[in-house]
């Protein structure tokens, strides 16, 4: 009853806005291309987005995307552990392989999980990110039934300037970043750089478990990013960019001592790196039509030890995922609306130490969308065919339409379908550890349907959204004998109410949101594992002169670890407060403090989580 209370006094403030769930500092002209891949104000999009600006990253301090991401309307995050570990996204319920993220427009994920290393992408290299909610396959092809993260590293603009960082904290925990960007006469360039480490806490807190380790289970990454453009006129752009961060993580497998060497314990670790290179076109050949085109290769790459059975020798376990893609879209404006038009093609392939069936496939898409405006209604319609090598064709479509009552009030609907392809190991993994995939498996599809509703008054905006999405064909992992293989066999039903609100007054600003859903099994009404009922953040800010201070509180009703709904995880409320320091034009300081009052709780059944903790950065960076 108290932790329902905490969780109750912690939301009771929040209203709604879900129209478009505005970051705390995100205005309605801000300019997105997640929601329908043009750009368009916030205050246009008929989707369900969020935008989280570069000036919010560093003001609030986070150390990680992870954290910053769970702060987000609609979204859960659950980590295996510390700063680093494995991390899962659910957006609106739905799994995590039904989020699609994408960096500078490129997907990183990896083919055999299905999932993207979010824990692994550096903060500093960011300059926003869009959250997209609601299924979206009609605009990003497979996978998009929750949603659609989009990530985009900095870019050069104005007069070339320095940027640098370091930081410190508790936990043994430490950054540093460097970099330049700008634009020099027709060349814009930006050049980071970056690393950052920390000792962790044990990744199995629980001691009774035999994997259990009782020695700290430290993180650290090495990042670079680079992106160069000529603009050969106003309406011609040629760039190329890349990126890349190694991670080296530490996790336990057991408190065990390889008999080679009785005094030493082993240490179970995993190096992975994610990088991406690409090369875009952007031209607007007549006042009507905007052509982009760009060819990219992404690659994840998880590379683990752990000892042989008899303890004896050093094992090692490679997953490694390479995805060539090419794009083509061309945006065409006419007197009854702008058309998209385009064409995808992806070209994945799998390689390692485990031996698939089949290794690689490919998927060519063809796609089409309609914006148009006519007084106070707005429309917005999007189909995609999405041709898979391994299962056929999938065509999906989505209908959107916005009405302006009046200055103050709008009001949308919107009807989309989405669908999620299995991934290699569900489809082709070999009988290993009681595991096997299954060649048959068909891809999960959704239909989603969702009501809003959004107020904007002065420098309040307020609003609701209501989303029903029927997940058919869910994939769930079943046991036919002794053997645990992937099967169609449940349907899921994820609905629920996300209110937030966003207002200032004077040097004050109180932004929050709050998310009721039911994420459950419709055949047996359970919860989908470790999706609370109720979540949601609540966050304050004051500024005096050079200085602002913050403070956030996060909120969770109880979940479940399992999808038999045994394991019971509890509900709980952390309170986090950060400050932030102008020392001049130049120079800022800022600290954070997470878990302020040293709540113990659980994101995943016997994982460890910090306790309070502190974390310092310097930053010099230059206004434009």
């Amino acid at each position: 009853m108290l932790r329902r209370s905490a969780l109750a006094i912690a939301l009771a403030p929040v209203f709604a806005h879900s129209f478009n769930s505005l970051a705390a500092d995100t205005t309605l002209s801000d300019i997105v291309v997640t929601a329908a891949r043009t750009e368009q104000k916030v205050s246009d999009a008929l989707g369900d987005i969020s935008v989280i600006t570069q000036d919010q990253i560093q003001k609030a301090g986070q150390t990680s995307l992870v954290q910053l991401l769970a702060m987000q309307p609609g979204v859960e995050i659950v980590q295996n552990g510390g700063t680093g570990k494995s991390s899962d996204v659910f957006i609106r319920g739905a799994n995590a392989t039904h989020t699609v993220v994408l960096v500078d427009g490129l997907r990183v994920n990896s083919a055999t999980t299905g999932t993207t290393a979010l824990e692994n992408i550096p903060l500093d290299q960011i300059e926003h990110v869009e959250i997209l909610r609601g299924p979206a396959s009609s605009l990003y092809g497979a996978d998009a039934i929750g949603g659609v993260i989009q990530i985009f590293t900095k870019t050069g603009k104005g007069k070339p300037r320095l940027n640098a960082s370091v930081g410190l904290g508790t936990y043994g925990s430490s950054s540093a970043t460097a970099g330049i960007a700008g634009r020099i006469e027709n060349t814009s360039f930006s050049m980071q750089a970056g690393a950052s480490s920390t000792n962790g806490v044990s990744a199995i807190a629980n001691k009774t478990l035999a994997t259990y380790n009782s020695d700290d289970d430290g993180y650290s990454n090495r990042n670079v990013s680079l992106k160069l453009a000529q603009h050969f006129s106003e309406n011609h752009e040629l760039g190329i960019q890349g990126w890349l961060n190694e991670g080296t993580n530490h996790y336990d497998g057991g408190n065990i001592t390889p008999l080679a060497n009785p005094r030493n314990r082993f240490d179970f670790y995993g190096n992975r790196r994610q990088n991406l290179v690409s090369v875009y076109s952007k031209n607007q050949f007549t006042d009507n039509w905007l052509s982009h085109f760009s060819v990219g290769q992404s690659e994840d790459n998880l590379e683990s030890f752990s000892p042989n059975t008899a303890n004896t020798l050093k094992v090692r376990s490679l997953f490694k995922t390479t995805q060539t893609q090419y794009a083509w879209q061309n945006d065409l404006t006419t007197p009854v609306g702008l058309f998209n038009l385009g064409t995808e093609r992806r070209e994945q392939k799998v390689e390692g130490t485990t031996t698939f069936a089949k290794d690689e496939r490919h998927i060519q898409s063809y796609l089409a969308g309609w914006q148009y405006k006519l007084g106070s209604h707005q429309f917005q319609a999007n189909t995609r065919l999405d041709q898979n090598s391994q299962f056929g064709d999938k065509t999906t479509g989505s209908l959107a339409y916005g009405y302006q009552i009046n200055a103050e009030w709008r009001a949308h609907a919107s009807y989309g379908t989405a669908f999620s392809a299995p991934t290699f190991n569900q489809l082709y993994s070999p009988l290993q550890f009681g595991f096997s995939g299954n060649a048959k498996l068909k891809p999960e599809e959704a239909e989603n349907r969702e009501l809003g509703l959004q107020y904007t008054h002065g420098n309040h905006r307020l609003g609701a959204i209501y989303y029903k999405n029927n997940v058919d064909d869910l994939i769930v992992n079943t046991r036919v004998g002794t053997v645990l293989t992937p099967l169609n066999v449940n349907e899921a039903e994820l609905k629920g109410l996300t209110l937030s609100y966003n207002g200032s007054w004077d040097r004050t600003q109180v932004y929050g949101n709050a998310d009721f859903q039911r994420a459950e099994d419709a055949d047996t009404g359970n919860w989908l594992p470790r999706r609370a009922r109720e979540h949601g953040t609540l966050g304050l800010t004051q500024t005096w002169g050079d200085w602002q201070f913050g403070s956030e509180v996060e909120g969770s009703g109880h979940r479940f670890d399992d999808a038999a709904n045994t394991q019971r995880l509890r509900g709980y409320t952390l309170v986090n407060v950060f400050t932030n320091y102008r020392i001049n034009q130049d120079w800022s300081l800022n600290a954070r403090v997470n878990n302020l009052f040293d709540r113990e709780y659980e994101l995943a059944q016997n994982y460890g989580t910090f306790g309070t903790n502190l974390f310092v950065t310097l930053r010099y960076s230059p206004a434009l």
